[in-house]
C-alpha cells in the first residue's frame, strides 16, 4: 500500500518536471526571444541520430567571445542541412544559452561577410 503511494507520488513528480520543462521552454523563453533579443551565425557541426528520434543539427554559435553548442531537430526532407552549414540564430543577450536557430534563413559566405551580426571567429576556426 505504502509502495503504491510513493510510485504514484514519484510519477506525478516526474511528470510535473517533464511538463514544468516543456512550458519553460517553449512559453517562457519563447516570450524572452520575442521581447528582446539579437542575432549571431550559427554553424552546424554535426548532423546526429539519437536512438529517440529522427536526425537532431547539432551547432555551435559565440556570443561575446564565449561558445554555445546546442541542437535541434530536423526534417530531412524540409531541410537539407550538412555539416558546415550556416544559420541565422536569435537569442536572448542576457542568457544567450535561450536561443533559436532559423532553419530558414541559411546564409552563404558572401552573405554573412555582409550581415551585421555577433560572431566570434572563433566558430569557424574552431576543432569544436
Amino acid at each position: 500500500m505504502i509502495s503504491k503511494t510513493i510510485n504514484r507520488l514519484g510519477a506525478i513528480l516526474m511528470i510535473s518536471i517533464l511538463l514544468f520543462m516543456i512550458i519553460k521552454r517553449y512559453l517562457f523563453d519563447k516570450n524572452k526571444l520575442e521581447s528582446n533579443h539579437k542575432f549571431t551565425i550559427a554553424e552546424v557541426y554535426q548532423i546526429s541520430y539519437p536512438v529517440d528520434g529522427g536526425p537532431d543539427a547539432d551547432f555551435i554559435y559565440c556570443v561575446n567571445n564565449k561558445r554555445y553548442k546546442d541542437f535541434t531537430s530536423i526534417n530531412t526532407y524540409a531541410h537539407k542541412i550538412k555539416k558546415g552549414d550556416l544559420f541565422l540564430l536569435k537569442y536572448y543577450p542576457p542568457d544567450p544559452k535561450i536561443s533559436r536557430i532559423i532553419l530558414d534563413k541559411r546564409l552563404d559566405s558572401l552573405r554573412k561577410s555582409k550581415t551585421e551580426v555577433d560572431i566570434c571567429n572563433l566558430i569557424l576556426q574552431s576543432n569544436y
